[in-house]
């Protein structure tokens, strides 16, 4: 671009900047709503990359044709796939009825202990200075409220959905049905959809998906395996260690703990070390100490799993992180606090593999433009 004519170059970074911003606003408005309009095809996807080896095995081994393979297959995986959801859901349901109706009397319990350790700390905090007291009345009305907006954000999208699902039944029953379909022709017709992608695509776009897919596929698909893993881990400790507590509804608390774990800088401390100094202040030692043991244990086996579970896949420093996870929930509130760090571990392999080069020239060259023109020659 040295020997370039101005009004060329000028063009060439206007347009770069544009295709980008382009890109960022159609990912952002258009193409999630694409996903949902054909959500269908996605299940049918998702499916039809959970079959597909068990294809290959059947075309090598057993020498079966493809397309009864993907029937059989398709079969199998969604009958093991509703015999665990059925298996599952029965489960919480269960658990989730017993636990609603000893709610009210937890809730007068846990109300109670709340109250004694307010008193307590009340004696205390009145000892201490007038501008001491102001700024932590403050701090704790800033705290409250910003935990009623993370439960409000996670159960509003709840129950909008639950109730989205029972008024659209019909379409859902369509969609499912053709998200079968859909699997099964992903499988029989591979060869078919990739030749017909192949000689209708040109080869730089070809290799910019293949970087794209790549990208998605080890860093996207690494962590969320990884993190599936590692909360199941500590989904069977938490059970284990409340079972042998005696805590009732132990599936359903520890699944909900094992979730809040998934997301970034909550932990099961959240929820194990304010229920430990519940039963702390109740006089219930035996419980307050054997719920800092379970979260002892948990973090415990946590980090030592961790490191060979994630690994580098993150490629994250702490800071950049944080600021992720807050835009995030500012963005989107809990899923978008869910999703962040994935996206932006998209964003970073694909600026090192060179995706926003072109993009990045034009910024640096603008700007060293703009720093020049803006010299007054003496």
């Amino acid at each position: 671009m040295k020997f370039m004519k101005p009004s060329t170059k000028y063009w060439k970074i206007a347009i770069n900047i544009v295709t980008m911003l382009a890109a960022v606003l159609f990912c952002i408005f258009i193409l999630p709503r694409i996903i949902v309009y054909f959500m269908p095809f996605v299940v049918g996807g998702i499916i039809a990359l959970i079959a597909n080896p068990f294809v290959r095995f059947l075309e090598k081994k057993i020498k079966i044709v493809r397309k009864a393979g993907s029937a059989f297959v398709i079969c199998m995986v969604i009958a093991v796939v509703i015999f665990l959801l059925y298996i599952v859901i029965s489960l919480l349901v269960e658990q989730i009825i017993g636990f609603s109706i000893s709610l009210p009397q937890t809730w007068e319990s846990v109300s109670a202990a709340i109250a004694n350790l307010s008193d307590r700390f009340d004696i205390y905090l009145s000892k201490m200075p007038l501008a001491f007291r102001e700024w932590f009345a403050t701090a704790f009305d800033s705290v409250s409220i910003n935990a009623a907006n993370i439960v409000q954000s996670f159960w509003a999208p709840m129950a909008e959905a639950t109730g989205n699902f029972a008024k659209n039944l019909p379409l859902v029953i369509i969609g499912i049905i053709m998200a079968i379909l859909s699997a099964y022709f992903f499988i029989a017709d591979k060869e078919y959809l990739l030749k017909l992608l192949r000689n209708n695509t040109s080869p730089r776009i070809v290799s910019r998906w293949n970087l794209v897919y790549g990208t998605l596929k080890d860093a996207v698909g690494g962590y969320f395996r990884a993190q599936f893993k590692i909360m199941a881990v500590v989904f069977s400790i938490l059970c284990a260690g409340m079972a042998f507590l005696g805590v009732d509804y132990v599936v359903l608390i520890a699944l909900l703990i094992a979730l809040l774990d998934f997301l970034p800088f909550f932990g099961t401390g959240a929820v194990l070390w304010p229920w430990a100094i519940i039963k702390l202040a109740e006089g219930d030692y035996r419980m307050a100490i054997g719920l800092a043991v379970t979260w002892s244990v948990s973090q415990l086996v946590r980090q030592l799993i961790q490191p060979k579970l994630v690994g580098d896949s993150i490629g994250l420093e702490p800071i950049p992180t944080l600021f992720l996870l807050y835009i995030g929930f500012r963005v989107g509130g809990a899923v978008g606090l869910i999703i962040a760090v994935p996206v932006g571990m998209i964003i970073l392999n694909l600026y090192r593999a060179g995706m926003f080069s072109n993009f990045v020239k034009s910024v640096k060259i603008l700007l060293h433009d703009m720093s020049s023109f803006r010299k007054i020659d003496e």
